[in-house]
């Protein structure tokens, strides 16, 4: 343990003593000053360090190894040089400020370990966080705020390319304005724009102030907000670019190399993590997904009608259900081939698909059947829906190479409703099936709603 005892109460002594203090290896004894309201005063007191004023009597009653004096008075140098014996190490003048640089340097580096501690444990967790996650939208939300947290900025936000358009989606933002997010849930690449500079890069891409930037197009809804400076993370994987990290603060300022560095870290991890949930979604979408019309397949029109069925009965809410049958679609099929034939029935699930809210459930019931449900829907508004569906199907002409698609088809459709026409999914299924099939007996290409006198 090495006794420290400091002469000088002045701002130097403020700033040394933190350092000093936090230092277990050493002790200080005391601080001497004349001036009671010194500087450094009120922080010994904190720290309980004794302060004395008569340095004679100080250096005779205590023992010390060390004797720092920053007060920067070569008469207190030379008083300490003649009166204290020479095992007592003194520092002063440019040997204070040698010890100075050393001791704060020490302190630098003791602090820079922990914040790599403390940043290396935030990934750490992070990482854990992200494998753990179940659902894409807490994985965005992972990601966007732990990278504000970490690089200290007020605003972020996480976009992804969409495999299909091209397009990119903004999947999350925070620290804007409603009308920003709104106004940029989508949009195409620009050329010269910051995305496509992001996306062209392997490292991140930052500016620390837009205003000044003229060879980037900048998006004007960010001048709007107030967005000086922006980086911008590319999330890469397996050779391609799966979305885009971005951070913004609303002054002008850089990031630091530290900064850079964990960003890097972070977009291995995100890109991992979303391409990670890309494929489970794929998987559980397959699991309920007609491979060829892309809508709903049987299994999920079974736990969906009954789901529905269990909250109409606990709620008192109406279910209407409609079948729909392809008039005809054997002959179809004999006569133009199955390639045709499955191309009709894309054509008519997409009709299917647009005709209903995003509440409803389209679904391919078998072969050239399909069936909606309506949650919270009279019979009467579904036969009116049913009636829509109907009349665009039967002006429906799809141009395909050399021949017109879809021309002159026509499809039957029967309605029922729970309570109305039936108490249980089951019997629901019955009836509007038997209302199909009574609009087929009637002629085809007719909506029919179930009614007793059906049988």
């Amino acid at each position: 343990m090495t006794n420290i005892l400091i002469i000088g109460a002045g701002h130097g002594c403020s700033q040394l003593l933190p350092i000093l203090a936090s230092d277990k290896e050493i002790k200080i004894i005391g601080i001497i000053d004349k001036n009671p309201s010194a500087p450094a005063i009120p922080l010994a007191k904190e720290y309980g360090i004794p302060v004395f004023t008569d340095i004679e009597d100080t250096i005779k009653k205590n023992n010390f190894n060390v004797v720092v004096n920053v007060t920067g008075n070569e008469d207190v140098l030379a008083f300490l040089r003649k009166t204290l014996p020479s095992s007592v190490e003194i520092i002063g003048g440019l040997s204070s400020k040698l010890f100075w640089q050393f001791v704060s340097e020490r302190q630098k580096r003791e602090e820079d370990l922990k914040k790599n501690l403390k940043e290396h444990d935030a990934l750490y967790q992070i990482g854990i966080q992200l494998s753990s996650a179940e659902r894409s939208q807490k994985i965005f939300d992972i990601i966007l705020t732990s990278a504000m947290e970490l690089t200290n900025r007020p605003a972020g936000s996480i976009v992804i390319i969409d495999e299909k358009s091209g397009m990119l989606r903004l999947v999350l933002a925070k620290g804007f304005s409603q009308k920003f997010i709104s106004e940029s849930s989508m949009w195409l690449i620009r050329p010269k724009g910051l995305t496509s500079v992001v996306m062209d890069s392997n490292k991140p891409t930052i500016i620390s102030d837009i205003t000044k930037e003229s060879a980037l197009s900048i998006n004007p809804s960010l001048i709007e907000e107030g967005v000086k400076s922006i980086a911008g993370i590319p999330l890469h994987y397996a050779g391609k670019i799966v979305g885009i990290l971005y951070l913004n603060d609303f002054i002008s300022r850089g990031f630091t190399e530290r900064e850079i560095s964990i960003l890097n870290l972070m977009a291995t991890q995100a890109a991992l993590a979303i391409e990670k949930m890309r494929l489970l979604e794929k998987v559980e979408q397959l699991a309920i997904t007609d491979e060829l019309t892309q809508i709903y397949n049987h299994r999920y029109f079974n736990n969906a009608l009954s789901n529905e069925i269990y909250r109409a009965a606990r709620y008192k809410h109406p279910v209407s259900l409609i079948i729909i049958d392809i008039d005809n679609f054997k002959n179809y099929n004999d006569l133009y081939g199955h390639v045709y034939g499955n191309f009709v029935l894309a054509l008519m699930a997409d009709i299917f698909r647009r005709s209903v809210r995003t509440t409803d459930t389209a679904a391919r019931y078998g072969g050239e059947e399909f069936a909606i449900i309506l949650p919270e829907t009279k019979k009467d508004t579904a036969i009116m829906l049913a009636e829509r569906i109907r009349n665009e199907v039967a002006s429906s002409c799809q141009p395909e190479k050399n021949r017109q698609i879809m021309c002159g088809m026509t499809i039957s459709l029967g309605v029922a409703a729970f309570n109305d026409d039936a108490d249980n999914e089951e019997d629901l299924v019955k009836k509007a099936d038997e209302a199909m099939y009574e609009a087929k007996k009637l002629g085809k290409n007719k909506v029919i709603a179930y009614s007793p006198k059906i049988t």
